[in-house]
């Protein structure tokens, strides 16, 4: 009976370590949201900025593929304001007006919209 017993608390630590030697799944950044949009900027980049279902505010760089009419314009059509969508967020590279990359932010990588 010992002996069952010690294998199995050797089986055990075994497994545990390699467990905790095998590399972890690479985590990912992006994540879904459902939102409603509340706002769009641009500057030297475009953010948009929605309300999540707990009424947070969340901004991001607009890079969806459905933001590049309002990056050229620099401007979203008002009928958009207070339209639910369904957002994939990432993160996305601030860059100033010379292109020089300043920092990391929350972006916005797909937009879609409610029916």
């Amino acid at each position: 009976m010992i002996s069952r017993a010690l294998a199995a608390v050797v089986l055990l630590a075994a497994s545990a370590a390699a467990q905790a030697q095998s590399p972890a799944p690479a985590a990912t950044t992006d994540n879904r949201l459902a939102a409603t949009i509340k706002s769009f900027e641009c500057g030297d980049n475009c953010y948009l900025t929605v309300t999540d279902a707990k009424g947070r505010e969340v901004t991001g760089l607009c890079e969806a593929k459905a933001c590049q009419p309002w990056n050229e314009k620099t401007q979203i059509p008002r009928k958009l304001v207070g339209r639910q969508v369904l957002i994939t967020t990432g993160v996305g590279v601030q860059r100033d007006g010379g292109g020089a990359v300043m920092g990391k932010m929350k972006s916005f990588r797909k937009i879609e919209f409610a029916q």
